[in-house]
């Protein structure tokens, strides 16, 4: 008499015995093997990265709309943004806005999504205007925002009446409001870093003199404002210019939530003490791990023809 399941037990043997008879089980190329291998470097480094954080001296990160203060354990956080900033830098956006929906074209005739997209357009021009009109700015700075979003709306308009906008025109266009926009920007930038300058003031009296001589700072932001960013250029001054091999301030590119920037806290430290234990090095980590090498042999390479 069969015990129960032996037939289930016996079909799912022949299944297998009839699996492995069309051949051999496939064996993972060496390839294979070393990125399984290399993969475990990563999840560790990472899972470090996050421990770490732990023993970090006290850190700055300078999100998009706030700055962080981590330190022993505990986290505070500042608002950064002061209104000013975002109602110039909204109105100066508008015209942004604008140029992107009509620069594609190329002068060509527009599309029915640009067409839809220029009369959404025209609605938040009428909303800007209403906003503009209830919010504490100077004759000055008021006159400006009219007569950027006059411009605006004259364009789009003009857009689709005419179903294209020449390049020309285009260009025409923006160049006349470049000093507006510059005016915008200049004023928006002021308040902003008058307004981080206020939190650091208020921020820094709560280290002691060993923390702020050894606090991290961490800005974060997109890829094309790396290169004279404003807010790195204040953290430069405020720490006296440092080198940048020892890395107290760092750009985080393309971040711009509070969990990117710890992640990159992290692998800092870790870098710290990677470069500390294997080279004596604390920030010897701090740059290309293959640049010494690189540097040896490029000069030495045949290259293509220009």
């Amino acid at each position: 008499m069969h015990r129960p399941g032996s037939r289930l037990a016996a079909a799912a043997l022949l299944s297998g015995l009839i699996t492995s008879g069309a051949g051999p089980a496939q064996v993972p190329s060496p390839a294979a093997q070393l990125r399984e291998v290399d993969a475990f470097f990563p999840s560790m480094y990472g899972r470090a990265a996050r421990e770490v954080l732990r023993q970090s001296p006290p850190a700055f990160l300078v999100l998009p709309e706030r700055l962080v203060l981590y330190r022993g354990g505990a986290r505070q956080e500042w608002p950064l943004l002061p209104p000013l900033f975002d109602e110039l830098k909204t109105i100066a956006h508008i015209t942004l806005g604008l140029f992107a929906i009509l620069s594609p074209t190329d002068g060509g005739p527009l599309g029915a999504d640009d067409a839809t997209a220029l009369r959404r357009y025209q609605g938040l021009i009428a909303t800007a205007r209403a906003a503009i009109a209830q919010v504490a700015l100077s004759p000055a700075q008021r006159t400006r925002q009219h007569e950027i979003l006059a411009t605006s709306a004259a364009l789009t308009a003009r857009a689709l009446a005419q179903g294209h906008v020449p390049q020309e025109q285009l260009v025409a266009v923006y160049r006349g409001l470049r000093t507006l926009v510059e005016a915008n920007i200049r004023e928006a930038v002021i308040a902003y870093l008058d307004e981080l300058n206020r939190r650091m003031a208020a921020a820094l009296p709560q280290l002691t003199p060993a923390e702020r001589a050894d606090y991290l700072v961490i800005v974060t932001g997109v890829h094309q404002a790396r290169i004279d960013n404003a807010t790195m250029q204040y953290f430069n001054r405020l720490l006296r210019d440092p080198p940048v091999i020892t890395q107290r301030l760092m750009y985080a590119e393309n971040v711009s939530d509070e969990a990117g920037a710890l992640h990159l806290l992290g692998i800092h430290l870790m870098a710290r003490r990677v470069g500390t234990a294997y080279f004596d090095d604390r920030y010897y980590m701090n740059r290309d791990l293959f640049a010494p090498a690189a540097q040896a042999y490029v000069p030495t390479m045949t290259l293509p023809p220009r």
